[in-house]
């Protein structure tokens, strides 16, 4: 069997890896990950797909005490290779990928 947390996602983690802060249920959560902006097509309503980005944050589900749901906040202190400015986000979407890998969709919050 596959280590998946040794040999792809801690080095990944070690290497690309910003704090961030999940509030759920009232209770502020340290987490490790790694911001991205990937790019994405919007169908706009004349079927014309527009291409934007879109921000995301991956963590490891074996170094965090609660999953992530949708709809929950996440904050993101400015950093390196990241977003400039801390940023709030909620949470869009949750993504795992049966690895121990999870894909955060995130919306920009005000």
């Amino acid at each position: 069997m596959i280590d998946w947390d040794s040999i792809v996602i801690n080095p990944l983690v070690g290497v690309f890896g910003q704090s961030g802060f999940l509030t759920q249920a009232g209770q502020t959560y340290p987490l490790s990950g790694i911001f991205d902006e990937v790019y994405t097509n919007i169908d706009v309503v004349d079927g014309m797909p527009v291409t934007t980005k879109m921000p995301c944050f991956s963590i490891s589900l074996t170094e965090i005490v609660v999953i992530p749901k949708q709809k929950s906040k996440l904050f993101i202190p400015a950093s390196f290779g990241a977003p400039l400015n801390n940023t709030n986000y909620i949470i869009r979407e949750v993504q795992n990928d049966g690895h121990g890998w999870c894909r955060l969709l995130l919306n920009v919050s005000k």
